[in-house]
């Protein structure tokens, strides 16, 4: 039986997105219900997704509000480079306020959540939360247990689910700072996906310290109409000033303008892995209706 991996406890963003994979799932031939295994940080995901103790791990890789999840792009970019990544699932990011009891707002000593939460929604933090401390745990789930166990005035920030898992009420709904908030999570494996229509990849790579370096990459996708639908610098953690760029863009790497383009910017680069090619969230959906 195929195992999946995601961030736990249960209750939390990741599990939300691991339901929406697996109803994508049913919708093929030969669907084999998965086992899914809850682990206590992203490290531990893919580690036993490299170990192949399971066979995929779902992980949080970019929020419309706060960007990409920088933990994710280190430890693909520094500790695990056998995975790949071989899809990828946008789930709408809803927050709520929760307690144990009803309080009013300037009652609240303390709002807890996950950090990322925390900064979705700190418009509504710093306008009706202003006299709360701000505190940060590993998941929005373990911010829902810790506020069902407090007798204090106390909050979490997080889902309508771990509301009702840890018997809490909602003392105001949708509570993000922007109500098209939404989080993009991939699916990590072993191998990545075949090619079908409205692929996309993702690759990290560094550059030789020379002026115009990136810029001679760049133009060789433009030369090839190869579309770039994101483009992120990360710190090598070797000196300062040393960069990895993490690029996604349209196409799948068998394709003959992809293949073509990745051969001539080995040129240019020092380093280079591609990290997957795998149907973009809105193929995956045409794919399903095919």
């Amino acid at each position: 039986m195929k195992r999946i991996g995601y961030l736990g406890p249960p209750g939390t963003f990741s599990e939300l997105a691991t339901r929406f994979y697996l109803d994508r799932l049913k919708k093929y031939n030969n669907y084999e219900e998965p086992a899914t295994v809850c682990l206590s940080s992203f490290a531990d995901i893919l580690s036993a997704v490299e170990s192949g103790d399971l066979e995929e791990g779902l992980l949080p890789f970019e929020n419309s509000t706060e960007g990409s999840i920088n933990i994710i792009l280190d430890l693909l970019a520094h500790r695990f480079k056998k995975v790949k990544i071989k899809e990828e699932i946008i789930i709408p990011v809803i927050h709520q306020l929760l307690a144990r009891q009803c309080f009013n707002a300037d009652e609240i000593e303390v709002v807890v959540s996950h950090p990322q939460a925390l900064a979705q929604c700190r418009g509504f933090i710093e306008q009706y939360l202003y006299r709360a401390q701000k505190k940060e745990v590993i998941s929005t789930a373990e911010a829902a247990r810790l506020v069902a166990l407090h007798q204090g005035p106390w909050a979490a920030i997080g889902t309508s689910l771990i509301a009702e898992t840890y018997n809490l009420v909602v003392l105001a709904e949708n509570v993000n700072d922007y109500p098209e908030n939404a989080t993009r999570f991939v699916v990590i494996a072993l191998k990545d996906s075949k090619p079908v229509p409205g692929c996309k990849t993702s690759l990290i790579l560094s550059v030789n310290d020379r002026p115009g370096a990136l810029c001679d990459i760049l133009i060789e996708f433009a030369k090839r109409q190869i579309n770039l639908t994101h483009i992120e610098s990360r710190p090598t953690k070797n000196r300062l000033g040393d960069y990895l760029f993490f690029i996604d863009f349209e196409g799948h790497r068998e394709d003959a303008h992809v293949r073509d383009a990745l051969a001539y910017i080995k040129d240019y680069t020092v380093s280079m892995r591609i990290l997957g090619s795998y149907p973009a969230h809105g193929a995956a959906k045409r794919r399903e209706n095919s």
